[in-house]
């Protein structure tokens, strides 16, 4: 959406004179009309799946989606997409999580209304071993629920114990914040953490990314890649520390950018690539999903294409061996 007349404040936050807030406001009791809509099908774990699926790779979905409208288009995307639906579960007791965002003329950045809806709803029992099996690696993002975060955990274990696969945690603030010894419970039980700074500084209480980092590698992933908007990205598997900008592209909605971020992340890891080339190949999906109006929208559909883009698109790297 694109919401017009709405006020921006900017509020210096005590003691931290360099540090400013910016926030979105609506006058109570008020009506404002909108300039622009568009309704798509998101979801963290739905993008990285449809994501992945679009540059080739074999993806399957498992999550609870509401019986209604939104569940449907939802799983019909899904579906169109590539990925696999089998595990897609659905429930009457609650409706398909929905995010309202907000996109203002001040920026390219964007404000989120989150509703969780049936997401949280979902039960290890309901859950089928083979469903997770088919895998080799797994990839979970944020349910808020102890069930949600107990079924997480049962996927984990499948894929631990059967598949010897590998575990990406992309959780994002809402679990973070609202069951936070559930996401660390299942960050200890992840190889690779991909998340934003505000993320990683909530999750460990350090301020500086650089302390965020090792303070993860010491919870038990073997990697970790954290996005910090327009100032770039960070990487380290413990002995390497990769900072990397972001490439020159014009920035139509960052929306779903971390997501697509997480999507090249994995993409790399899985194929096995360097670790600097795992950070480029993250930067240019981010890079290709801003370039467009929604979450998935400017996702290539041809792992070539990213190859081209990385090739003939120039990045600023750097990379220090460390000791953490």
């Amino acid at each position: 959406m694109d919401v017009q007349d709405v006020f921006r404040f900017e509020m210096m936050e005590a003691n931290k004179p360099d540090f400013i807030k910016k926030y979105t406001a609506i006058e109570y009791s008020s009506k404002l009309n909108v300039k622009k809509l568009k309704i798509a099908p998101g979801g963290s774990a739905a993008n990285v799946a449809s994501n992945l699926s679009n540059l080739g790779m074999s993806t399957a979905y498992i999550g609870k989606l509401g019986d209604d409208f939104f569940g449907q288009i939802s799983k019909n995307d899904l579906k169109d997409t590539g990925v696999d639906i089998d595990g897609c579960l659905f429930t009457k007791e609650d409706h398909t999580g929905v995010s309202v965002i907000l996109i203002t003329p001040f920026g390219k950045d964007r404000s989120i209304l989150s509703y969780k809806g049936a997401n949280d709803l979902i039960r290890p029992e309901e859950i089928k071993p083979e469903w997770v099996t088919r895998a080799k690696n797994l990839q979970w993002t944020s349910l808020t629920s102890d069930s949600g975060v107990a079924s997480i955990e049962k996927c984990i274990d499948i894929v631990k114990t059967t598949q010897k696969g590998m575990v990406f945690a992309c959780p994002s603030i809402s679990i973070i914040k609202n069951n936070l010894e559930g996401a660390k419970k299942l960050v200890s039980k992840s190889d690779v953490l991909t998340l934003n700074k505000e993320e990683i500084q909530e999750l460990t209480g350090d301020n500086h990314v650089t302390d965020a980092m090792k303070t993860v590698l010491d919870m038990g992933p073997q990697m970790v890649a954290c996005t910090d908007g327009s100032e770039g990205a960070y990487f380290t598997d413990g002995s390497i520390f990769i900072k990397s900008k972001v490439y020159d592209v014009d920035v139509v909605d960052s929306t779903g950018a971390g997501d697509a971020f997480a999507s090249g992340v994995i993409l790399g890891i899985i194929k096995g690539v360097h670790m600097e080339y795992v950070v480029k190949m993250g930067a240019a999906v981010a890079a290709f999903e801003c370039s467009e109006l929604g979450v998935r929208d400017g996702i290539p559909h041809d792992f070539r294409k990213l190859e081209k883009f990385i090739e003939e698109k120039k990045i600023e790297i750097t990379t220090e061996q460390i000791t953490m």
